[in-house]
């Protein structure tokens, strides 16, 4: 039997599992909960890393409840969704006259928004932004090297190609798919930008040339397109504040460089600490140990030298004493001291013995090591918290700009 008949089998042998009309909502499957967890655990056996077990799972849904191409499937981490968009109409937009209705490549908003609902969750869609985002990023900033002028009339028209591109499951009709882009953009539109200004400061603060001087152009420059000039957007955040393309290096160099230290010096403290973990006996560490057979030997030590004297007191008595019964009693507790003296001898050995096997040179390295770390990541944190508010406001400021374009300037 094929990989893809086993799924099918499991899919009609558990039908009862599966959420018809999910939560009364019509056209909406959810495959779930046991169902979910026993297809997922039979791919996960598969061996054959030539197979893309997701694409499985959707041929094999397909197939198992007789839907039809129109059908959207989507794998997600924790269950299956099935959306039938065959009732999802399309009305009639103006390519050349941009309105409310157009938003949406001409479905409704509210059909579209809940397709958004059905296909992204929480942890889905986060990470789909930052992908999205930081491919618009590398595309513009890396790989074309673009000008300004082709930045502010090309950016949506690529930011929705690239969503378009990654959404590789989404098997639907181009001009659902292009509503459907346009559709996320508008609801994650502070967001994408937001991870775009953050890749664009990033690079500016390790000295990227070409973007450094790219963002000179938000400082109110004038540009002239044919017989037109225009003035270009500034760095200015929304109490006003205007900033200088080229002053602000330093804050965003610092910002970055600090938050790369913390990442590094949170690591090393970590190691260290787990290190010294494995130097720990019965949940002290090797000086604290050692400090504890230190006052364990000197009790003994206070012992032994206790018995000592009360065996020379017993010897001098037996000489003196006439009386046999007397004697044989200072015999007999003279014979258990010299044992208990033994005992305690043998005792204070194994300890000078584990004293000396505790190795608390690495100990009070790693400690030491742990103390330099800790002031060492206190101070990049404060100098964190000391640059927020302005590394905030500069890329606040930026954002805005990347969302602006140059006015005309009368003439």
């Amino acid at each position: 039997m094929t990989h893809i008949e086993e799924i099918i089998n499991l899919i009609q042998e558990n039908e009862s599992l599966i959420d018809f009309d999910y939560n009364g909502v019509k056209d909406l499957i959810i495959i779930q909960n046991d169902l979910f967890q026993k297809i997922i655990h039979y791919t996960s056996n598969i061996t054959d890393k030539s197979i893309d077990t997701k694409e499985l799972i959707k041929s094999a849904v397909r197939s198992g409840l007789t839907l039809r191409n129109q059908e959207l499937i989507i794998v997600r981490e924790e269950r299956i969704v099935i959306k039938i968009i065959t009732n999802i109409k399309r009305n009639s937009i103006d390519e050349n006259n941009p309105t409310i209705a157009n938003r949406c490549n001409g479905y409704s908003i509210d059909e579209i928004e809940n397709l958004y609902n059905d296909y992204f969750d929480k942890n889905t869609l986060k990470e789909f932004i930052e992908d999205i985002s930081y491919d618009v990023f590398r595309y513009l900033f890396e790989r074309k090297r673009v000008t300004n002028d082709y930045y502010e009339k090309n950016i949506y028209p690529i930011i929705i190609k690239i969503i378009v591109d990654r959404l590789d499951d989404f098997n639907v009709d181009i001009t659902l798919k292009k509503g459907f882009s346009g559709y996320i953009l508008r609801v994650n539109f502070i967001t994408v930008f937001t991870y775009i200004a953050e890749d664009i400061l990033e690079s500016i603060a390790y000295r990227d040339e070409y973007l450094m001087n790219w963002l000179k152009y938000y400082h109110g420059q004038v540009v002239v397109d044919g017989n037109q000039r225009y003035e270009a957007p500034y760095l200015i955040n929304s109490e006003g504040q205007k900033y200088n393309p080229s002053a602000i290096f330093g804050t965003v160099s610092m910002w970055f460089k600090a938050n790369e230290k913390v990442i590094t010096l949170a690591k090393r403290l970590e190691d260290s600490k787990d290190k010294l973990s494995v130097l720990t006996i019965e949940n002290l560490s090797p000086r604290e140990y050692k400090h504890e057979l230190v006052l364990e030997r000197q009790e003994f030590e206070k012992n032994i030298t206790s018995i000592n004297e009360r065996l020379e007191d017993l010897l001098d008595e037996r000489i003196v004493v006439k009386n046999n019964d007397l004697k044989s009693e200072i015999n007999d507790e003279i014979k258990e001291l010299r044992q208990m003296l033994r005992e305690d001898k043998a005792e204070l050995n194994e300890i000078n013995t584990e004293i000396s096997s505790v190795d608390t040179d690495t100990s009070r390295s790693l400690e030491e090591n742990i103390i330099r770390l800790q002031k060492s990541l206190e101070l990049e944190r404060s100098i964190i918290k000391q640059n927020t508010k302005l590394y905030t406001s500069i890329k606040s400021a930026l954002i805005k700009a990347l969302t602006s374009k140059r006015k005309p300037i009368d003439k």
